[in-house]
């Protein structure tokens, strides 16, 4: 499978997910030239818009990274930029919000994933 194919599945998998743990999904790949966020959503509970990166990696036996080690500092200096570039432009610089992430890991298509949810990363901005 191609990397952008199982990426595409991992984050169908994050949007079911987030909507039946009640999240609104606003946006699914804001994209700037700069990056983009996979899923943003609002929390109605919380009441926060909710940045969401999702990292999906296939486990076929081979000694692969875990998905959270894709979460560079490379990938989070994009990630802030992309973020303020998405609170700019629909002018929420002042509303609450946060930043997610899920890590998910498929043995292959027919198994049950295993989804890690990591929920109000702290990004220092």
């Amino acid at each position: 499978m191609r990397h952008l194919e199982l990426g595409g599945y991992g984050e169908k998998l994050a949007l079911d997910y987030f909507k039946s743990h009640g999240f609104l999904i606003k946006e699914r790949n804001f994209r700037k030239k700069w990056g983009e966020i996979d899923i943003v959503a609002y929390d109605k509970k919380t009441k926060e818009t909710v940045f969401i990166e999702v990292k999906t990696r296939l486990r076929d036996g081979s000694l692969a990274i875990e998905p959270e080690e894709e979460l560079t500092t490379k990938k989070i200096q994009r990630l802030k930029r992309i973020i303020l570039s998405y609170l700019s432009l629909k002018r929420l610089e002042n509303q609450p919000w946060r930043f997610d992430f899920v890590a998910i890991e498929l043995k292959d298509f027919q198994s049950k994933p295993i989804i890690r949810y990591y929920k109000d990363e702290f990004l220092e901005f």
